[in-house]
């Protein structure tokens, strides 16, 4: 629980993402909330990370590189060596825009019940090409509803009580998804909410390391649960219904996809028959399809970018 912010470590960890995180760091020394530290860890890079990192002249910048052991050990890492009351994460790759902080403390001020919040975030790719915009849930029942199938706290725009997650810690066996993970285990411990402005721009790379790793991790993580859930619902329908549906897209999404076919033949609506279609692609095709991202895509047809575009242009300005 929030007793007024104090002081606000910006903790930034950053692996061989020179090519980014020149963009990244001026994105937060041009907040206009000031009363920051940027603390960058960084996990072993064997770039020119530092060499970009050192030539920013600016006090409130700390730089540690440590040993390359993971997201989760640097983010960790971070949690002992910051000196704010309060967390404001990014990734070494995304942008804030210049309001986030400002808009994130005066929300948490007037909401001091409030232990983790993000935003709204727009993505783009490696070509500076706006993807899509993406609204997630708000308030906290309907963003722990979510929790069971993704994660809708955009990692780039999360704030914490660090005293708070110091004691839970990242999990440093989980190569990626470790804020999903942590957030998921926490999910009947805190109080969640998305401010409902686009303050994080996400950019989404080719090379990212989750389309390299296998995500066996969080999709027993998930499987578990909903499969205690599944078992415990035998007489609602209506809540078997959704358990089956959900461990469906568990598989379709992290698992096996001919285990998703299983559990989407028994809950059919629309959504899952085109699901289990998908199913029967060759499996390159099947996984092109899910780094697509379609639903989102789709929902942006009708969107009207340009505000974003000319956002993103100012965020990567020279």
């Amino acid at each position: 629980m929030s007793a007024g912010i104090k002081q606000i470590t910006v903790l930034m960890p950053a692996y061989n993402c020179a090519k980014y995180i020149k963009a990244s760091i001026k994105s937060i020394l041009n907040q206009t909330y000031k009363d920051f530290e940027l603390l960058i860890v960084d996990d072993g890079s064997t770039d020119n990370t530092c060499e970009i990192v050192e030539s920013f002249k600016d006090e409130r910048i700390i730089y540690k590189k440590t040993e390359h052991k993971g997201t989760a050990a640097a983010l960790n890492y971070g949690l002992d060596n910051a000196s704010g009351d309060w967390i404001a994460r990014i990734d070494a790759d995304d942008l804030n825009v210049p309001v986030r902080l400002e808009k994130q403390v005066k929300f948490l001020n007037a909401n001091p019940d409030y232990d983790v919040i993000s935003s709204w975030s727009v993505y783009f790719n490696d070509k500076n090409r706006i993807l899509f915009p993406l609204r997630e849930p708000i308030i906290h029942e309907d963003i722990v509803l979510n929790l069971n199938l993704h994660n809708p706290l955009n990692q780039s725009g999360v704030m914490y009580n660090k005293e708070l997650i110091k004691k839970e810690r990242y999990d440093e066996s989980f190569l990626l998804y470790e804020d999903y993970e942590l957030f998921y285990r926490l999910r009947n411990k805190v109080k969640f909410y998305n401010i409902a402005e686009f303050l994080v721009y996400t950019r989404v790379r080719k090379d990212a390391k989750s389309s390299a790793l296998k995500d066996e991790k969080i999709y027993e993580m998930l499987f578990n649960n909903a499969f205690k859930k599944l078992i415990n619902s035998s007489n609602s329908k209506g809540e078997a219904f959704y358990w089956t549906s959900n461990i469906a897209w568990i598989n379709y999404f992290f698992g096996d996809k001919k285990d998703a076919r299983k559990y989407l033949y028994h809950s059919f609506s629309m959504k899952n028959i085109l699901a289990y279609a998908a199913t029967f692609l060759p499996e390159n095709l099947f996984q092109k399809l899910l780094r697509l991202r379609l639903k989102y895509r789709i929902n942006a047809i009708k969107e009207n970018k340009k505000k974003f575009k000319e956002e993103l242009k100012r965020l990567l300005k020279d």
